[in-house]
């Protein structure tokens, strides 16, 4: 008998410590689960949200602003058959012929001396030519523009050059003949001869 109330009480000792225990653990729970909001709560802040609320604490400089000017047109718009989409690329579609020397020369090499140069806008062509010399990235001598069925044989240094032969770029830009809208543009290497 002694054995059963000592294991009674024994048994009643534990439930009584497992019945504070309970206590604590909540609280533990409490305090680790509230710490777990701050922390997300401080990352949070760390990446604001990309379209925030409209508030008076945003400055206007920041914040891109809505341009509403102009206007769209009502309903979803039509996708072109791929032959519509070719037809179109066919009309924008420029075809140019060039002829260039390989070779432009000057007698002088300083500001203003004329020097000869070939270049020819067929009449062919439906676009207007403007020729650049490019040494070592800085253009050295520009064109008038050259119109379909023109042509230059010479033209004037924009820069000083010292004498002797080089490697450079004849850039030969494209303009649009009724707008005169840039087009594009088309490199070639080609001797520089100064004397």
């Amino acid at each position: 008998m002694t054995t059963e109330k000592i294991n009674k009480s024994e048994g009643k000792k534990e439930d009584e410590k497992r019945k504070r225990k309970w206590p604590y653990i909540l609280a533990i729970l409490l305090l680790l689960l509230l710490l777990l909001l701050l922390l997300l709560r401080s990352c949070g802040n760390q990446h604001p949200c990309p379209n925030p609320p409209p508030s008076s604490s945003v400055p206007s400089s920041s914040a891109p602003s809505l341009d509403d000017t102009g206007s769209a047109e009502p309903g979803s718009s039509s996708s072109p058959s791929r032959q519509e989409i070719l037809s179109r690329l066919q009309k924008q579609e420029v075809t140019v012929t060039d002829k260039v020397s390989a070779q432009a020369s000057f007698s002088s090499g300083s500001k203003g001396s004329t020097g000869t140069w070939e270049v020819e806008n067929p009449s062919s062509n439906s676009v207007i030519m403007q020729c650049e010399i490019v040494l070592d990235g800085e253009t050295v001598a520009k064109s008038a523009p050259i119109y379909p069925g023109q042509h230059i044989d010479g033209l004037t240094l924009s820069q000083p050059v010292s004498s002797g032969s080089y490697s450079v770029t004849a850039a030969i830009k494209y303009y649009s003949k009724t707008t005169k809208a840039y087009l594009g543009m088309a490199d070639y290497k080609i001797r520089l001869s100064v004397s």
